[in-house]
């Protein structure tokens, strides 16, 4: 494991404990500081490069939701179960207002939830950002390094097996490269 791979793991392992997307951020921003200096057709270094990408892909792939619904936008506020107590500027009120318990526990607990599913549909967002970003630094390695060849196919198919990518992934990876790939003649 080279210092890129520790650092890319240890950023995922950061981001498993704080879900703070900042932390994915600085993990590709790694690994495409590790390929910026790739030369044209120094096949080794790609190979390393895609390497990179794909172990990054790999990782994230876990904590993205398939299920997640960009359409369902977090709740503004939660609506106050009582009349003519101050309203904060969320539109919510202090819970210690509401003087039945069982009511204010029920608010408390909507609080709560409307934070979480907030929480989860910002970081549901940015890693969806992050996977465009890297997707599209694959797809000019995939490019470069694929070339249409038999034994540049072995050597992707060799990396898809190595980084343990879904077949999900392997599939979108696996489309990059027809669009690329320029028509037989």
């Amino acid at each position: 494991m080279d210092s890129t791979d520790k650092l890319v793991a240890e950023k995922f392992t950061a981001f498993e404990k704080d879900h703070d997307p900042a932390f994915v951020y600085h993990a590709l921003d790694a690994v495409e500081d590790a390929q910026r200096d790739i030369l044209p057709g120094d096949m080794a270094a790609l190979k390393r490069g895609l390497s990179l990408s794909l172990s990054f892909l790999a990782a994230l792939d876990r904590y993205i939701d398939p299920a997640w619904d960009p359409k369902k936008d977090p709740v503004r506020g939660v609506p106050p179960p009582i009349s003519g107590v101050p309203v904060l500027g969320t539109g919510e009120i202090d819970p210690a207002a509401i003087l039945n318990p069982a009511m204010r526990a029920r608010y408390e607990q909507e609080l709560k939830a409307r934070k979480d599913y907030l929480k989860y549909y910002t970081v549901q967002f940015q890693l969806r950002r992050i996977d465009e970003r890297a997707m599209t630094g694959a797809k000019c390695l995939l490019a470069e390094m694929h070339g249409g060849s038999p034994s540049g196919r072995q050597v992707l198919e060799e990396l898809f097996t190595s980084a343990l990518l879904s077949d999900a992934r392997k599939g979108r990876l696996r489309t990059l490269l027809t669009e690329r790939r320029p028509p037989n003649k």
